[in-house]
């Protein structure tokens, strides 16, 4: 099982997670908004600028979470790697994502990602990454966190897979989903969006009008 320190931890860093939905959708301003807007996608939206609004703010929201969350993976990695008496290897781990002694003596160096999918158009990197690990004498491992999708190559690690060998036992992966299980109720992503939309519309309506004023 996990330890409750262990378990302590890891949600603690996805509360973070959470509460950071919220932050990103505050540092959104009409001028970053409009900085940084691509001409055509732009056009689309030029009859309907609330509606331009609405699709940056949630793509900045969602894509925000996804790249935090890989983050916070990598985290708990390195914390059930430790509780179950494994040493993260000093310094740091790049171009991997984590480098790790194995209670079993071994010493791994892995990829994280979220799905299998991410992986099919740098299968060049990928060997080349497998290589550089083998010649350290270290096994490479690409595990998928969120993906259970069996896997022909060795190397590559499905969710459960990859939960068994940073948390240890066979059963990490599901003891991982429970210890989650509905702390997003906490947040509501449609209201952080739509208030930010609201907010932002308002102030381009601010703007408009005065810029037509005689």
């Amino acid at each position: 099982m996990i330890s409750e320190d262990a378990k302590y931890k890891i949600i603690g860093l996805f509360n973070g997670l959470i509460a950071g939905i919220s932050n990103s959708a505050n540092e959104l301003t009409l001028d970053t908004i409009f900085a940084k807007s691509k001409p055509l996608t732009l056009e689309l939206f030029s009859s309907n600028v609330d509606e331009y609004i609405y699709f940056i703010v949630s793509q900045r929201v969602t894509k925000s979470f996804s790249t935090r969350l890989g983050g916070v993976i990598e985290k708990v990695s390195a914390i059930l790697v430790e509780s179950q008496g494994g040493q993260i290897v000093p310094g740091s781990p790049n171009p991997f994502d984590l480098k790790f002694f194995h209670p079993d003596g071994k010493q791994y160096w892995i990829e994280i990602k979220s799905i299998n999918a991410q992986n099919s158009s740098n299968i060049q990197t990928i060997n080349e990454r497998k290589k550089l690990a083998e010649a350290h004498g270290c096994i490479f491992r690409l595990c998928m966190y969120n993906d259970d999708s069996s896997c022909a190559e060795e190397y590559k690690l499905n969710g459960s897979q990859f939960w068994k060998l940073v948390g240890g036992y066979e059963g990490a992966g599901k003891d991982m989903l429970a210890a989650l299980s509905g702390l997003a109720v906490k947040v509501s992503i449609r209201e952080i969006i739509n208030e930010k939309v609201h907010e932002l519309v308002q102030d381009y309506r601010v703007r408009l009008a005065s810029q037509v004023q005689p």
